[in-house]
């Protein structure tokens, strides 16, 4: 399983503009060797968890 983390204002920044239908959406490769620019934010399921209370406390001391 894989999974993307992706802080949203750095989201917005990656993605300049909504698709038709007014939505932000990106397209990122599963493979473990890809290089695109959304490997930073992948993460395994094991991953998730602690970078998601990570991501928390950041905001939490904001």
């Amino acid at each position: 399983m894989t999974a993307w983390l992706i802080p949203s204002g750095t989201f917005g920044e990656m993605v300049a503009e909504p698709n038709s239908r007014g939505r932000f959406r990106f397209s990122a490769s599963m493979k473990p060797d890809s290089n695109d620019r959304w490997t930073p934010f992948r993460l395994t399921a094991a991953e998730l968890p602690q970078r998601v209370l990570a991501r928390l406390a950041e905001l939490d001391r904001a």
